[in-house]
């Protein structure tokens, strides 16, 4: 899947989205924490950020309260043009949509939703919820597995769709294939991947895989983004540029089930910008051929009567 679709179907895109973007979705482990990024415009560098759960946008913590909140926490880094929030002793009763949200002094605030999904554990397979890297880096992703898995064969698969997605590498061939390697630990029960010199189009959704053999096979999914570069001095007032590039290392892992690390910055948003509104515009185009079609069809069925004498519909 193109770097760039897989990251419309990624981003939040609500209204406000354009000032401020997170996942659209993620996964985690019950009992476990969750950092969330939440990436905002510049001109909000000065605002209360705040976090939301539900339909009804209750809010949870805000940054300029000082109340404490030993299962949820807020922080603003302006430097980077994103605020985290970090969720702790997850149960599935968390299992819910939530909201990066921003004051503004205009009618309404600027909000991107995101979908948690709190998985109850004694999954098969299982592995962070997301990770980063920068472009020219390199990323490890653990995928860890149950025990009764220990001798089966492990592989590290590609592509939004799972049935559909592209093997990249196996256990059981060659243990480096490029720039790209997995190892297995079956006394640890966790296999790793390693993928070096990412350039953006390896963004997209990955998979931790195990071959079953006669049934299906089972798998864990995460997103892997590979953000660009960006001089934070180019990023000026009214851009849709992203945020600036993070000092944080070159791999983050975004949450685990035992702890989190902050997250990283996401590619440039203007690209993003224009590819959704060429995706847009693709998507109204193929509708209005499917309905065309069907219209043609339905005519051709139903003929049209005209002076005692059937004949055909034009299109």
């Amino acid at each position: 899947m193109d770097s760039l679709v897989f990251l419309l179907l990624f981003f939040s895109s609500f209204p406000g989205a354009a000032a401020v973007k997170t996942l659209a979705w993620l996964n985690a482990q019950r009992g476990g924490s969750v950092t969330i990024p939440c990436f905002y415009h510049q001109e909000y560098r000065g605002s209360v950020k705040y976090w939301c759960k539900g339909s009804k946008q209750t809010p949870m913590v805000r940054t300029d309260s000082s109340q404490r909140n030993d299962q949820v926490s807020i922080s603003d880094d302006p430097a980077h043009l994103v605020f985290y929030v970090t969720m702790r002793n997850l149960e599935q009763e968390d299992t819910d949509i939530y909201w990066c949200a921003i004051k503004t002094n205009k009618e309404k605030d600027v909000f991107a939703v995101l979908d948690l999904k709190v998985l109850a554990g004694g999954q098969r397979v299982w592995t962070e919820s997301w990770m980063s890297a920068e472009g020219g880096g390199s990323v490890t992703v653990p995928c860890y597995y149950d025990q009764r898995y220990k001798h089966h064969v492990k592989y590290w698969c590609k592509g939004f769709i799972w049935e559909l997605c592209s093997i990249l590498v196996r256990t059981d061939s060659a243990p480096n294939k490029g720039d790209m390697s997995i190892t297995d630990d079956p006394d640890r029960l966790v296999f790793t991947v390693t993928m070096r010199n990412l350039q953006e189009k390896d963004t997209d959704w990955y998979w931790c895989a195990v071959e079953i053999g006669d049934t299906a096979d089972y798998g864990a999914f995460l997103p892997v983004i590979v953000r660009e570069e960006i001089d934070f001095t180019s990023v000026v007032q009214h851009s849709e540029d992203g945020p600036s590039r993070s000092n944080h290392p070159p791999t983050e892992a975004m949450n685990t089930t035992d702890g989190s690390s902050k997250p990283a910055d996401l590619p440039k948003g203007r690209t993003l910008d224009v590819l959704r509104h060429s995706v847009l515009a693709l998507v109204y185009l193929i509708c209005t051929i499917i309905a065309m079609i069907k219209t043609w069809i339905y005519c051709r069925k139903h003929p049209v009567v005209t002076n005692n004498t059937v004949k055909p519909s034009a299109f």
